[in-house]
């Protein structure tokens, strides 16, 4: 079973549980779905679903922030169940550590010699592999580190 599947098999039971968090936060999530299904004029493996889940993460992390400054507590549960929600979906992300080892290893077999004028190669060859299991935000971290 594709994640799509998955998702809309989870929105169906949502809607005869009658979970309006859950079937909230599945609709909105297959309508952008569709949407990048339409924009890429193809169907959506996998990847791409995991793509439009992290995008959707990110910008319910924005919405807290900003509910956060106004005080608005029963927004801030709503948005965290949701966020909740999505992050069940997104397979496990490698830990700092893991990340690092493995950017280590990508270094050493790419022979990368000078990382500020081959940060590139490393990012092509990381997303090609890792894309779904990495936090990029965490890529870019280490990197800079090295890069000082």
């Amino acid at each position: 079973m594709t994640l799509l599947e998955n998702i809309t098999e989870d929105y169906k039971q949502a809607m005869k549980a009658h979970d309006d968090v859950k079937k909230s936060a599945l609709n909105y999530l297959l309508a952008q779905i569709k949407n990048k299904k339409i924009e890429l004029r193809k169907d959506l493996n996998d990847d791409d679903v995991i793509a439009v889940i992290k995008k959707e993460i990110k910008s319910l992390n924005e919405t807290l922030i900003f509910l956060e400054k106004a005080d608005k507590v029963q927004e801030i549960q709503e948005e965290n169940a949701k966020k909740e929600i999505l992050e069940a979906y997104l397979p496990a992300m490698l830990s700092k550590e893991q990340t690092e080892g493995l950017i280590n290893d990508l270094i050493e077999k790419l022979w990368i010699s000078d990382l500020k004028t081959q940060r590139w190669l490393l990012m092509k060859e990381l997303m090609a592999w890792h894309k779904s299991e990495i936090d990029g935000a965490i890529v870019n971290e280490i990197i800079n580190s090295k890069l000082s």
